[in-house]
């Protein structure tokens, strides 16, 4: 999962949450399933809070330059 973009873990979660919306999921698979989903969650929300750390940094410095919007990987 480190490796994934933000954009990707995305569209994994959507992929995960169309299994579990169809109902034709086996209850362990399901459990697989919402538990990938919840570490994807944690994932992007970590991203986010990164990149909102950085955004917020600019506006308190008010520089704009080298504005890199990949996230570290602190896992």
């Amino acid at each position: 999962m480190e490796k994934m973009t933000f954009e990707q873990a995305i569209k994994r979660l959507e992929e995960i949450v169309d299994l579990l919306e169809n109902n034709e999921t086996s209850l362990d698979d399901s459990v697989e399933l919402f538990q990938e989903g919840v570490q994807l969650s944690r994932y992007c929300s970590k991203k986010l809070g990164n990149v909102e750390n950085k955004v917020s940094k600019i506006l308190i410095d008010g520089q704009l330059e080298d504005f890199d919007v990949e996230v570290e990987n602190n896992e």
